[in-house]
């Protein structure tokens, strides 16, 4: 009779060992990478980890600029009462209000101090234009202010005025004169600030020009106002500090060198004490364990070859499950004679260590 193996013995340490000695060159030159990517991840880390150069603002300053404008009714009409003035109207009619006033006011703020002088000019630009060709315009200066020292915050304001009734028989005037010419007519308030001075203890010296654009349409003038007009200014510095690296290489990095080192220095002792390859004994042993399923113990003949069998040496344990899978039988293993047999039929196959 015989009874099933015991398969419970740990046979994972010597599953690694062999796979450790099939792959030792492999793994070898896996713990040598790792070596190096924790020797270069190491030093740049916490030796050598470099500079970085970052620009970031170190002030700024913006200036808004706006125009307002309205118009006094002067002439009888059935929509408007007499003296009502008109604020930032989107159309103004010359035959009722002829008078148009208005204001540019300048205005600029800073992250630190500063003073500027601020020079403002006005003009009045009537004009032909098309496909941002101009083909005839007369200019004249209808304002100005010259304000000296404007801290952040601080403002400068010009008033101007023309008369919309004298600038559209100006335009009539030229067409008559002229006759039919190319482009379209056009009204421009043209705002030229200078701004010079410290800002944020720097130099500034800059021109801004702005446009408050009336468009003729019949007896009327249209307004095409821009709004609030805005500019900033950023003054950047090259700021340069030490890299910085994240917490995981930082520390993974030495980490790594010192499983690499151990490791590297662990399978060359190991490899040069013999201690990984598996001793004859612990290959059987393995080999066994791995086909425990297909053995059962049991007791054989000490002399195969004196019963009636035909008896037929195997060169492995592989080869005899084979035959025991062919056969449909199991493999008897002798512990006392440490034999392995497969019966089959008349047949009897064995094999006995060092197993392959």
């Amino acid at each position: 009779m015989t009874d099933t193996i015991d398969q419970s013995d740990d046979a994972l340490p010597l599953r690694i060992r062999k796979a450790v000695d099939e792959q030792y060159v492999i793994i070898l030159a896996l713990l040598v990478l790792l070596l190096v990517g924790g020797l270069w991840a190491s030093y740049t880390a916490h030796i050598s980890p470099g500079t970085e150069t970052e620009t970031e603002v170190d002030s700024r300053w913006s200036r808004t600029s706006t125009f307002s404008h309205g118009a006094t009714v002067t002439g009888q009409n059935p929509v408007y009462e007499t003296n009502q003035r008109l604020r930032n109207q989107r159309a103004y009619f010359p035959l009722i209000s002829p008078r148009l006033i208005g204001e540019y006011q300048f205005q600029y703020t800073a992250s630190g101090d500063g003073a500027v002088d601020v020079d403002i000019t006005v003009l009045s630009i009537v004009q032909s234009r098309g496909d941002g060709t101009v083909f005839w315009q007369q200019t004249r200066e209808i304002g100005s202010t010259t304000a000296a020292d404007v801290e952040p915050g601080g403002s400068a304001n010009t008033e101007f005025e023309f008369n919309l009734n004298q600038t559209r028989l100006q335009l009539e005037r030229v067409e008559e004169t002229l006759g039919e010419t190319p482009g379209d007519p056009i009204v421009v308030v043209q705002a030229q600030t200078q701004m010079t001075g410290q800002v944020n203890g720097r130099t500034v010296n800059r021109e801004f020009v702005d446009e408050l654009r009336f468009i003729p349409d019949g007896d009327s003038f249209v307004v095409n106002d821009p709004g609030e007009m805005t500019n900033t200014s950023r003054q950047v510095r090259s700021v340069t500090t030490t890299r910085e690296y994240s917490p995981i290489r930082s520390i993974g990095g030495p980490a790594i060198l010192v499983v690499s080192v151990g490791g590297l220095a662990s399978l060359v002792l190991l490899r040069r004490r013999n201690q990984i390859a598996l001793s004859p004994a612990e290959r059987d042993q393995l080999t066994h364990v791995e086909y425990a399923e297909w053995i059962s113990i049991g007791t054989l003949s000490e002399d195969l070859h004196d019963s009636e069998l035909n008896v037929v040496e195997m060169s492995s344990l592989v080869d005899l499950v084979n035959v025991a899978a062919d056969a449909g039988e199991r493999v008897v293993y002798d512990p006392a004679q440490e034999r392995y047999a497969v019966f089959d039929g008349d047949r009897m196959y064995f094999c006995t260590p060092p197993l392959q």
